[in-house]
């Protein structure tokens, strides 16, 4: 099967693996905060505090794995073995974290049994992974797809049928933790059935020298996900801290994850195409690296030239997606949106940039552009947070995320190739500019016939400057028939 084949069903298995996660999660944050108030501020700080502890059981293994086992398939037996091995032991520390951080927050039962639980929910997670991510370095991600749909259905269903029948929180993360259990077996199931069985014992001298190797990975992994869990836990112990007390602290951590969990779902696209990706790349950059500046040129191209009309429709339309989709309790995370709807396009612009830099054998200079993403993170947070609140978090989301990208685009540029940066930006962000000034003079319309105009009036514009001319297609289909 060629590899334009094989990139276009992993990507809609991946795209059906995100979008079932993201939406579900979209869906069910809708629900918990018509239903439970300020008490989805509770659900979502426990959630990303619970990130935060177990960024170790994460450790980079599932990016080791696909770039170990896709080009040498013979050692996936051992390896999936020592990669739960290792996942349980992490796991463990992270229990034994968030028994420590509950014993000394003191922060209530509600609040404890939720961080509880949801850690818990997470461990089960990490574990489920260690089988998706062997089923990624098969290019198998249909299996993914299959395995994600049922859990996502049965955790976001019941829950929502849980909400409708008054049961409160803590029913809530009881449900959570058995989907992820659920997640574990059937992730467990797929692959011992179709890809392949684990060793029954892990071989120990392997697994550290595994887990020495994934160092890079787990360097990198760590400040990544410290960013998307480090500013809502800020948010919350900025408000503790100043006196605002438990119901504010829910509240203000709500109106940032209300607004980030749109914009993580609508960044999903870029990951897809990445996961897709990676395991082709990896194998096309050892035939020809012409082949591959080709693909990225394109991709980075395409993927921006859709990720600016709807940073730039997000800022402007940002007050009316909010009202649409949340209560009037949480109508300020309108400001929250605005401020974090350009993340959308600079993480388009970036799609692949870590892929390529791991495929050529530098996956430090990821590691070394998520220091300076979760440094700037961190210490704009921390400067602004106190002042501005779930904005300030915000502010410093965006800033951090220009600067991973910004810096990983120079790090392939020095130590690799070069792509033509002004072929990948100039038209759409005229295009964008158009479609803004358009949306601006008009008078006030509803939602959708403003989504209209603005789909409408930016690609009008992008295909009458040329934005998606013959020669490109061309080219990039050329390129995905030759790397087999």
């Amino acid at each position: 099967m060629g590899l334009a084949r094989n990139v276009a069903k992993n990507t809609i298995a991946m795209g059906s693996v995100q979008l079932a996660s993201q939406l579900s999660t979209f869906i069910l944050s809708v629900f918990l905060q018509l239903y439970l108030g300020n008490s989805y501020g509770i659900y979502s700080y426990a959630f990303s505090l619970a990130s935060l502890i177990f960024i170790i059981s994460d450790f980079g293994l599932n990016f080791q794995t696909v770039i170990d086992v896709a080009p040498n398939r013979e050692i996936a037996p051992q390896y999936l073995t020592n990669t739960i091995f290792l996942r349980i032991i992490l796991g463990t520390i992270g229990m034994g974290v968030t028994f420590v951080v509950i014993a000394v927050s003191n922060l209530g039962y509600e609040t404890n049994l939720a961080i509880l639980i949801i850690a818990l929910s997470t461990a089960f997670n990490w574990i489920s992974q260690s089988f998706t991510a062997m089923l990624s370095a098969f290019e198998q991600m249909h299996y993914i797809m299959y395995t994600t749909l049922v859990e996502r259905c049965f955790t976001t269903s019941v829950a929502i049928a849980a909400l409708f029948l008054g049961y409160r929180l803590e029913f809530v993360i009881i449900i959570v933790l058995l989907g992820s259990i659920l997640n574990v077996f059937l992730s467990w199931a797929v692959t011992s059935k179709y890809i392949v069985k684990a060793n029954k014992k892990p071989d120990v001298k392997q697994s550290m020298r595994q887990l020495k190797t994934a160092l890079p990975y787990a360097a990198a992994g760590v400040l990544n996900t410290s960013m998307y869990s480090l500013n809502a836990v800020i948010i919350w112990n900025v408000v503790l801290w100043t006196g605002g007390g438990s119901v504010y602290a829910a509240h203000d951590t709500a109106l940032y994850n209300l607004s980030f969990n749109v914009i993580v779902a609508l960044i999903t696209i870029p990951t897809v195409l990445m996961t897709a990706l990676m395991p082709a790349i990896s194998r096309l950059y050892r035939t020809s690296s012409d082949l591959t500046r080709l693909t990225q040129q394109k991709v980075m191209k395409y993927m921006f030239a859709l990720g600016i009309p709807l940073s730039v429709g997000g800022v402007i339309l940002a007050k009316d997606i909010i009202s649409l989709i949340y209560s009037p309790e949480f109508i300020d995370s309108y400001q929250v949106f605005e401020v974090l709807a350009p993340v959308i396009a600079i993480s388009y612009f970036g799609t692949g940039l870590g892929g390529v830099l791991a495929s050529a054998g530098l996956v430090h200079y990821n590691t070394l552009s998520a220091v300076i993403g979760a440094g700037v993170n961190a210490i704009l947070c921390c400067a602004l947070v106190p002042f501005f609140g779930a904005i300030g978090a915000a502010a410093a989301f965006t800033i951090s995320y220009v600067a991973i990208v910004v810096s990983g685009e120079r790090f392939m540029a020095k130590k690799i190739f070069s792509v033509d940066v002004r072929d990948i930006l100039v038209k759409p962000i005229i295009s964008a500019m158009i479609m803004g000034i358009v949306l601006l003079i008009l008078p006030h319309m509803s939602l959708i016939i403003s989504l209209l105009v603005g789909v409408i009036s930016y690609f009008g514009v992008f295909l009458i400057l040329g934005g998606l001319n013959k020669e490109d297609r061309e080219i990039l289909k050329r390129v995905m028939k030759k790397g087999v």
